[in-house]
């Protein structure tokens, strides 16, 4: 008579330590999935052009999966815990898989409907996505605009970004140094809009070569003057480069002044003069600005900032899609 209560316990107990271990296969298995369509996803995501969800998304949907995953296999049956099992487990996490990745297919086919659908003049020339604006800065302390920017290392294309944020683009960063040289790699993001420091070389090379800055009440030192004058041609020749190389790349040269007169309007036409003469190719497609506050307080932050740089960006893509319509 007690052989049946302590053989009904042990099957209990040999029942419960199958489904554990059942769930545990199911854990583990999922996990490596998991794992390896993020990393694809990571890979993919940029050159995709994915929006900015996408990842908060899928990780959202693998981790709902996961619950879903351990309830299905704790509710499987303990005597199908057989040769077959190892096959039912996997099959069971294609399925889940495969409607996480319907899923998020779903959201991202339905952003990219609602972005064409949109009548703005921010989208690509082609049709096919949304226009490239590369944003390009030093790290430099002292090209850096806002101090809250420089406390936590940034550049003033980080503020650009933030700026830009809500607008139909894509945008993509590159920090400059005095030894840069990825030219070929901003060429290859077929980028329609180009906005660059005018002085950040020269503030990157400042740094590197500890060069000294003049005070308010100095004048720029000859030494000051010809490092100033070797980063500026680095500047044009890289505009130059991407402007043969890219017939559709627009650019936007921004500056408080540290090179002194850009401030003024009549020299900010000379230079432009000076840089279309020597790169034809850059003719009409050179747009050099202010920004707005000056050597003193000037920012992409203040609200006079963010309404110039916006405003131009917007009218810069809209003018390049009617030209190439035409």
């Amino acid at each position: 008579m007690k052989a049946e209560p302590i053989s009904h316990c042990a099957e209990v107990l040999g029942e419960s330590k199958l489904k554990k271990k059942l769930i545990y296969r199911v854990a583990a298995l999922y996990s490596v999935v998991a794992w390896v369509v993020l990393q694809i996803a990571d890979v993919v995501q940029e050159p995709l052009g994915l929006p900015e969800w996408f990842m908060t998304t899928l990780i959202a949907l693998i981790a709902g999966g996961f619950l879903i995953a351990l309830g299905v296999a704790w509710l499987i049956q303990p005597g199908q815990e057989t040769s077959e099992s190892p096959s039912q487990v996997l099959s069971l996490e294609s399925i889940l898989l495969i409607i996480v990745v319907a899923a998020l297919g779903w959201l991202i086919i339905t952003d990219i409907s609602q972005s064409d659908s949109k009548p703005s003049s921010l989208n690509s020339s082609s049709g096919i996505g949304r226009p490239v604006v590369v944003l390009m800065d030093t790290f430099a302390p002292r090209g850096v605009y806002d101090e809250e920017t420089r406390q936590r290392s940034g550049t003033n294309a980080d503020v650009l970004s933030e700026v830009l944020g809500d607008l139909e683009i894509i945008t993509q960063k590159e920090t400059l140094g005095s030894n840069w040289d990825r030219e070929s790699q901003v060429l290859e993001q077929n980028p329609s809009l180009v906005l660059i420091h005018r002085s950040a070389f020269f503030h990157s090379m400042a740094k590197d070569l500890e060069v000294k800055y003049p005070t308010a009440t100095e004048q720029p030192s000859v030494v000051f003057n010809k490092h100033y004058e070797i980063a500026e041609n680095k500047l044009v020749a890289f505009l130059g480069y991407i402007a043969d190389q890219n017939p559709n790349t627009r650019f936007v040269v921004y500056s408080r002044g540290t090179g002194g007169g850009w401030a003024d309007e009549d020299y900010r036409k000379n230079w432009l003069r000076k840089v279309e003469s020597r790169f034809q190719s850059l003719k009409g497609r050179v747009r050099p600005i202010p920004v707005p506050g000056g050597v003193a307080k000037g920012s992409w932050q203040s609200p006079e900032g963010r309404r110039v740089i916006r405003a131009l960006v917007k009218q810069m893509l809209r003018s390049k899609e009617e030209q190439i319509s035409k």
